[in-house]
């Protein structure tokens, strides 16, 4: 063996383990070693005898002897044979298969290291080896397919360092991602009483270095004799063009804090940010303690419209464009760069994304989640302080902007200026109804008068049976303003065709408005000049006698009450004619209905009309009506998103019920700073139910904002529901009277049978410590269903937290956030589909046990404790164990 080509290159020791690995074979004259074409599963030292080479054709055009190598080729590129082989004598023949020589490789990756010099190019083998053993079983490049890690695994090159050697300098630029392929290397952190870890076979450092181009942030040492494969910057570069899927596979899964110069230039960067602006400096440090290191490529998206809201970015480096969806697909309304944030909205509301981002070019971001800012502010009451400023200051600039996009669109306020606008924006409240609720009814007292934001309503005077259709009003129409005018009772009832947003304006505020603005009051006589004229014009052209048509009558001015009640009615297929009435004169139209005025001015010729009305209604103007307008002090909503999330809304439905409905009240509107959830629910509205045992769905009841002057004190208490559920009763009956019996007692919450535990009994010898989520009956919560722990024999050299996440029925969840934190940093890595038995996610463990604690956010959550390496008898040692944590939601 010491003769034959490549093998020479071994020593004697590793010339010994592959011989060890071959097996003589007796092979007679004129038999065929291997023909072209076949796969190469051997190779051949020949100890005696002669071997021919055959080309295509059968031509022969070699022959080896005894001492030589037959096949080695094509076994070393791993590709079928590219010529054949056949004795010509009777021959004795080593043979090493390729398991075998694989195993060789897998024992000692050097003998692959040296054959591959031997041979003057790399071995195939040898690659397939670094893909099974090496780069397949890495965290970050779970999911890349098998031809991209053969990429990788091609530009790897081997790197021997001596105990005690540095492989890297922390702040030292980066040198390429490393992993281990034998001895231990220790990771230590520049900064003092940072972290320290110890790595061994299979285990990597410098990703975040060469993914983003910043310095490596720890020292990396060589504890032992080492042996590593190196991927160069240059190298990853150059793949990730020619596989962009390697960078984007980095980019989800590794998170990092900041480190040295980068915490102290986030620390500047944040005072660029009004909610961090003015807080002292040990408060700015916890802040970019909590920071943790992204990198996103060109052209992905960093989070997307309608999204959760859970985090605040800063950029390190790069691009960034803001994105808003419409009818011609996504538009660009701003590019950031260097230094600039966005996703602040996040932090104060916790609403979903109004917007989109994308990286325009590759990014390194410094991202804050929603979860390290809530700690934050429990910690640190100058943050919460800080935030009651800046939702007061973008309170109030969202309410211009509200004002000028919603209230323009009504027509009767279009030409009002801005300051008038947000004079009467003050005397308004939002209500909303839903389809087939009554807003008005015929024959109520009105003190209300309605602007139309969105939806659309149907006017009808009369009973089922002889119900004239007036007018159908939409988006920027009123009605309600006669009632007013007169103090007569409603003349129709108004019913919401499709679910309707309107803003309501009350009898006192009206006066004051149009006495205030007399622009209002000639706008207020045109609208109802066109009104009456339109209605004349329909008398006019009408036939006298109609049996199928009924004749029209003037739009119905008529208010709403807070409460809507249904408005069912069916059509008669033919109606009673209606029959024009003699002319009459004009007190005795005045003392009539509405029917009678609007058939008076019927008889009149178009010009004595308009200006008999005109003269009628700029008297009354002058004499009667004061004053100015009202303010938007609540937001329609299905306007949450269009504000960025900037005000919480809260709503509360109404329980289904068949009793009787206490009277309806008007939703409660504060102005404030702060924003505080409620439980308080809104009364419901006095809808009449259909005859049946089947409790009808909850009504839609309007957006309520409660808010305060001052900030509230940081609390994880939460606030009870004053909800007071009635229980359907099928023998109860709708019931009109103002008057309702009171509804029954609260009954007390039902706790749920909460799914087991299945703790491993060891965990407390460990010192682990599960620390139960504190919810109320009724309240979702994380809940820690299992935890499991592999000591140093059943880890086999693993030491890792692996978690699974699961929904209410068991099943995995993909995608969702795990948060792990010890003494001098956090991380929250992302559940993926992973094949089972495989946990959705986990986390390499550096420190001793006492180190980690785990949870998962977005919702109350259980949190578990004291995890880390070691044993109960050696519990400061870095022995390698695993933990397996499930989390499961649940309803308590």
């Amino acid at each position: 063996m010491g003769n034959a080509p490549f093998f020479s290159a071994l020593s004697e020791e590793d010339q010994g383990r592959v011989s060890q690995r071959m097996h003589l074979e007796h092979r007679r004259n004129g038999e065929s070693l291997f023909h072209k074409g076949q796969d190469s599963t051997a190779l051949y030292l020949i100890k005696a005898g002669w071997v021919r080479l055959v080309a295509n054709g059968g031509t022969a055009f070699a022959s080896q002897g005894p001492g030589s190598l037959v096949g080695e080729t094509d076994l070393f590129l791993d590709q079928p044979r590219s010529i054949g082989a056949t004795l010509t004598s009777d021959a004795e023949l080593w043979v090493l298969s390729k398991e075998d020589l694989i195993d060789l490789i897998v024992e000692n990756p050097r003998i692959g290291l040296k054959l591959t010099a031997a041979f003057g190019s790399r071995i195939a083998l040898f690659d397939r080896y670094l893909v099974e053993d090496r780069l397949a079983s890495l965290p970050f490049l779970a999911g890349v397919g098998e031809e991209t890690l053969l990429a990788v695994a091609r530009r790897l090159m081997p790197l021997d360092k001596k105990e005690g050697e540095i492989i890297v300098q922390a702040g030292q630029s980066p040198e390429g991602l490393f992993i281990v392929e034998s001895g231990q290397v220790h990771l230590l952190s520049s900064e003092e009483g940072g972290d320290f870890a110890e790595l061994g076979p299979g285990e990597t450092f410098g990703e975040m270095a060469v993914l983003t181009g910043k310095p490596h942030t720890r020292t990396a040492q060589a504890a032992s004799d080492t042996m590593l494969w190196v991927l160069p910057p240059a190298e990853f570069e150059t793949l990730a063009d020619e596989r962009p899927e390697i960078r984007l596979a980095l980019s989800k899964a590794i998170r990092e804090p900041l480190m040295g110069e980068d915490v102290e230039r986030a620390m500047e960067r944040l005072t660029s940010i009004s909610l961090f602006a003015d807080l002292p400096e040990d408060v700015l440090w916890a802040v970019a303690q909590r920071l943790l290191m992204q990198h996103v490529p060109a052209g992905e998206m960093i989070f997307s419209q309608g999204a959760p809201g859970d985090s605040l970015y800063l950029i390190d480096s790069g691009q960034v464009e803001i994105l808003t969806g419409g009818a011609a697909g996504p538009a660009v309304v701003a590019r950031l760069k260097e230094d600039e944030f966005f996703g602040e909205m996040a932090l104060l509301t916790g609403k979903p994304r109004s917007e989109s981002a994308r990286a325009a070019s590759h990014a390194n971001l410094w991202v804050l989640y929603r979860s390290d800012f809530e700690d934050l502010v429990n910690r640190y009451p100058a943050i919460s302080v800080a935030l009651s400023k800046v939702l007061s200051a973008r309170l109030a600039e969202m309410d211009q902007r509200f004002t000028e996009s919603h209230l323009r669109g009504v027509r009767l306020l279009a030409e009002m200026s801005p300051d008038q606008l947000e004079d009467i924006s003050r005397r308004l409240r939002p209500m909303r109804y839903r389809q087939g609720e009554a807003i008005v009814r015929e024959g109520d007292a009105g003190e209300e008068m309605f602007f139309i934001e969105a939806g659309r309503v149907e006017v009808v005077r009369g009973s089922d049976q002889n119900a004239l259709h007036l007018a159908e009003l939409t988006a920027g129409d009123l009605f309600g303003e006669m009632a007013l005018l007169t103090g007569n009772p409603r003349s129709a009832t108004v019913t919401a065709l499709s679910d309707v947003d309107l803003w309501v304006l009350g009898k006192a505020d009206f006066d004051e408005v149009v006495a205030a603005y007399p622009s209002l009051a000639l706008a207020l006589s045109r609208l109802l000049s066109e009104r009456l004229r339109s209605t004349d014009e329909r008398f006019l052209k009408e036939p006298a006698a109609a049996p199928d048509r009924p004749q029209a009558a003037p739009t119905a001015t008529v208010t709403a009450r807070p409460a809507a009640r249904p408005a069912p009615r069916t059509r008669p297929a033919a109606r009673p004619v209606r029959r024009r009435q003699p002319r009459r004169s004009p007190l005795a139209g005045l003392s009539d209905s509405f029917r009678g005025l609007a058939l008076w001015f019927g008889s009149l010729s178009r010009g004595a009309k308009v200006r008999l009305l005109l003269i009628s209604m700029l008297i009354g103007w002058m004499l009667c009506i004061a004053a100015p307008m009202l303010v938007i002090s609540t937001l329609a909503a299905d306007d949450v998103t269009n504000l960025q999330g900037a005000i919480a809304f809260v709503q509360t439905a109404t329980p289904p019920t068949t009793a009787t409905p206490p009277p309806t009240q008007a939703p409660v509107v504060v102005y404030a700073t702060v924003l505080v959830p409620t439980d308080t629910p809104v009364p419901p509205t006095d809808t009449p139910l259909p005859p049946s045992d089947t409790p009808p769905p909850p009504t839609q009841t309007p957006w309520v904002i409660v808010v305060t002057a001052t900030p509230l004190p940081a609390t994880d208490t939460p606030v009870p529901p004053t909800d007071t559920p009635i229980p359907p009763t099928p023998e109860s009956k709708p019931v009109r009277s103002a008057a309702a019996a009171p509804p029954p007692p609260t009954p007390t919450a039902a706790v749920r049978q909460q799914p087991p535990r299945n703790l491993d009994p060891r965990l407390a010898a460990l010192n682990v410590v599960l620390q139960p989520a504190g919810v109320k009956p009724g309240q979702y919560y994380w809940r820690l269903i299992e935890a499991r722990w592999q000591n140093e024999a059943e880890a086999a050299g693993d030491h890792t937290i692996y978690v699974e996440v699961l929904d209410e029925n068991g099943s995995r969840i993909v995608g969702h956030p795990v948060e792990l934190w010890w003494q001098s940093g956090s991380l929250s890595v992302l559940t993926e589909d992973k094949p089972p038995p495989v946990y959705a996610a986990n986390f390499p463990m550096y420190n001793t046990l006492g180190s980690y604690s785990v949870k998962v956010p977005g919702l109350p959550s259980d949190i578990i404790t004291g995890l880390g390496l070691g044993t109960p008898e050696q519990p400061a040692f870095t022995i390698h164990t695993n933990f397996f944590l499930t989390f499961k939601k649940v309803k308590r």
